[in-house]
């Protein structure tokens, strides 16, 4: 009698743990079968990615940095690549706005009181050596110097507007300003001629809100052509360049404005969700006059693409503002030069006599560079944080003579691998 009641006692608990092995079974089954899901639906994509992770040969003294970089690359890919991904996302966006959170995913992106986003941090990584920056630039300089050529470095504004800006109390906005405020002091002190275009946008004809997207970290097209309006102006004043002398090309009447309505998410809001960043307006700036072009252009795969026709067959993607079809695989900024090229080789036809510009850039350029492009005869660009085997700054500006050299880069941008060539005097 005492055993069967000693059994009684023992059932509750064997029930127990057999409703937990249940429950691990069918998590494992899940966890399992989506894991082989992925890899069907995305198996291709990885083998492609480590195959290109290896493309540029591996030796013995290059096998830890091949390996992490080839673990790096393939981990983007799955996470870029999983099945339901943005259903994933996008469920998680409408948990925080129900929550009325204004941060996403751990204080990656933060929404100021206008509900831009912004990037996050609660402290600043002092890995930066502005001025060994500097002195690379300094070299190059130095090195162009004896073919007349003339370098000026372009930092353009951040979001984030010290005292403009507002944010819940808390808010740990990554505020680059210190960064660029220590770049252009050693820039000076080294002799290069700088253009902080923080001093110019936004500006009274130009607000925050019309200045960048909400969704994204980019500028607006018409902050671009506001920023090479600067960009023109300090050029012709600090290196009497001569461009556009009629104002014709700087001239905003010489441009159709047209705005599509919602169809912009940009590169934050892929990563945090519609329902958490919004849709957006995408403001283009169409020329009304015509230039031919010879385009050729790297993709990411290091393949050569040709381009030829006037401004809107050659330097613009008109697919771009098809995005709203599939708002998460690009933004309607890649209107313009499909948004970044690692590299860049634009001819224009119809100005043989123009000016020859080399620019060290990144994706805040690419509208810019489609304003340049009518004063120019050649216009080149290297995408200074583009890892390519196929392309070195270095080697380029060695074997290439130009009138301007123009490195421009974004304040987040500021690092080591943004200023690689030139190391050595």
């Amino acid at each position: 009698m005492a055993e069967r009641r000693r059994k009684r006692k023992k059932d509750p608990l064997r029930a127990y743990i057999l409703r937990k092995q249940i429950f691990a079974l069918f998590f494992l089954f899940g966890v399992f079968g989506y894991a082989g899901l992925n890899a069907w639906y995305g198996g291709d994509v990885w083998v492609e990615t480590v195959r290109e992770s290896l493309a540029e040969g591996i030796s013995l003294q290059t096998v830890p940095d091949t390996v992490a970089k080839t673990v790096s690359a393939l981990d983007e890919s799955i996470i870029g690549s999983m099945y339901g991904r943005m259903e994933f996302i996008e469920t998680y966006s409408y948990i925080q706005v129900l929550l009325d959170k204004r941060e996403f995913n751990n204080f990656t992106y933060i929404k100021d009181e206008d509900g831009y986003l912004h990037y996050a941090s609660f402290f600043r990584e002092d890995t930066n050596d502005a001025e060994e920056y500097a002195r690379r630039l300094r070299r190059l300089q130095d090195y162009v110097a004896a073919d007349g050529t003339k370098v000026l470095f372009f930092v353009t504004p951040g979001k984030y507007v010290r005292g403009e800006t507002n944010f819940r109390t808390g808010m740990p906005v990554n505020d680059p300003d210190t960064i660029v405020d220590e770049t252009l002091f050693y820039m000076n002190r080294y002799g290069i001629e700088t253009v902080d275009c923080r001093k110019y946008i936004p500006n009274e004809g130009l607000s925050i809100q019309d200045a960048f997207f909400k969704t994204d970290h980019h500028w607006t097209i018409p902050a671009a052509f506001a920023a090479t309006q600067v960009l023109v102006e300090q050029m012709n004043e600090r290196f009497d360049a001569g461009l556009d002398p009629d104002g014709f090309y700087m001239d905003p009447a010489n441009y159709e404005r047209v705005t599509y309505r919602q169809g912009m998410l940009g590169s934050m809001g892929r990563k945090t969700g519609a329902n958490f960043s919004g849709l957006e307006d995408f403001e283009a700036l169409w020329p009304t006059f015509e230039n031919r072009y010879d385009r050729h252009c790297m993709g990411v795969t290091d393949v050569t693409q040709h381009f030829r026709g006037v401004t809107t067959e050659s330097l613009m993607d008109t697919d771009a503002l098809l995005a709203h079809d599939d708002i998460y695989s690009d933004s309607q900024y890649s209107l313009y030069l499909n948004g970044l090229r690692p590299y860049e080789h634009i001819v224009n036809e119809d100005n043989p006599e123009g000016v020859k510009i080399f620019a060290i850039r990144d994706s805040y350029f690419s509208p810019m560079m489609v304003f340049l492009a009518p004063m120019c005869s050649e216009l080149d660009a290297i995408w200074s944080l583009e890892e390519s085997h196929v392309l070195d700054i270095e080697s380029y500006v060695k074997e290439n003579k130009f009138d301007y050299i123009i490195m421009e880069i974004y304040p987040y941008n500021i690092n080591g691998d943004a200023f690689n060539f030139f190391k050595e005097d």
